[in-house]
C-alpha cells in the first residue's frame, strides 16, 4: 500500500527553483534511501514533504491525503515527522525536555510510556535525561533527535543526514535503529551521505541530481549499477 506519493513536484525558494517534477512513491512499512549530490535538492524536497517549505506546483499525498497545503504541525499530527539535518535539538533544555517536546501535537495519556521506549532504545538518553542536552556527544545528539521524532509517533519517518559527523560507533547504532524501526513496522524516507550503508538497507532506492530524479530501483540494483558505483560509492566502473 502506498504510504507517501508525490507527483511532479516543484519547490524551492522564493523565485530560486530547486525541485523540478520529482515524482517518486513510498509503500507502507519500507525503507527508502535517496542519495544524491550536495545541492541536489534533497534537504528541499524534505522540507517540502514536511509543510516547512510551500511547493510551487504537483501533488503530495499521505495515506491518501493531500498535504501539499497543510502547515507543517498538522503535517506532524497526521503521522509524518522529520529528523532534521543537524539534529536542531533544543540544547539549552534537557534530555527530559526535548523528548516532551515531541509529544507537542499529543493530548494523550501514553506520553511517559513512549518517553520510556525510548529510554529503552537509547540507554545512554536514561541516563542523561536531566542533562542539558548541548552537553551530549554528536552521536548522543542524534539519538534524541529520532527519539523526539518517535515521541510524535510518526507512521513515517524522514531522516535528513543522520551520520553526517559521527563516529563510526554511532553510524554504526544508528543504521541497527532503523533496522529495528522497519521491524517495528515504520516506514523511512532517508536521505543519507553514506550511500552504500543507505542503499544496504534500503528497500528502494532514488538518485537526485539537480532537483530531478535521475535513476530508482530496489537498493541492491542501484548498488550494482556501475554509474552509482563510480558516482556515488568511490568505485571504477566495470
Amino acid at each position: 500500500m502506498t504510504m507517501l506519493a508525490l507527483n511532479g513536484l516543484r519547490s524551492g525558494y522564493g523565485k530560486i527553483a530547486v525541485l523540478h517534477d520529482v515524482s517518486l512513491s513510498i509503500e507502507r512499512g519500507q525503507i527508502v534511501t535517496l542519495i544524491g549530490a550536495n545541492g541536489a535538492g534533497k534537504t528541499t524536497l524534505l522540507k517540502t514533504i514536511s509543510g516547512l517549505i510551500r511547493p510551487t506546483a504537483g501533488t503530495i499525498e499521505f495515506e491518501g491525503q493531500s498535504i501539499a497545503r497543510l502547515p507543517a504541525h498538522k503535517i506532524v499530527a497526521l503521522g509524518l515527522s522529520q529528523v532534521p539535518e543537524g539534529r536542531a535539538i533544543l540544547k539549552r533544555m534537557t534530555v527530559m525536555d526535548n523528548l516532551r517536546m515531541g509529544a507537542f501535537t499529543r493530548h494523550d495519556s501514553e506520553i511517559a510510556a513512549d518517553i520510556g521506549k525510548v529510554f529503552e532504545r537509547f540507554p545512554v538518553l536514561a541516563e542523561r535525561r536531566e542533562q542539558m542536552a548541548a552537553t551530549l556527544s554528536g552521536g548522543e545528539q542524534q539519538m534524541l533527535a529520532i527519539g523526539r521524532a518517535l515521541i510524535a509517533r510518526p507512521s513515517l519517518l524522514l531522516l535528513d543526514e543522520p551520520s553526517l559527523g559521527l563516529a563510526p560507533k554511532f553510524i554504526t547504532r544508528i543504521f541497527q535503529t532503523l533496522r529495528e524501526l522497519r521491524q517495528e513496522g515504520k516506514t523511512i524516507l532517508l536521505v543519507e551521505q553514506n550511500a552504500r550503508q543507505a542503499l544496504q538497507i534500503a528497500d528502494r532506492g532514488y538518485v537526485m541530481e539537480r532537483g530531478r530524479i535521475v535513476l530508482s530501483g530496489n537498493g541492491g540494483d542501484l548498488l550494482n549499477n556501475p554509474e552509482v558505483q563510480r558516482t556515488y560509492l568511490g568505485q571504477q566502473a566495470a
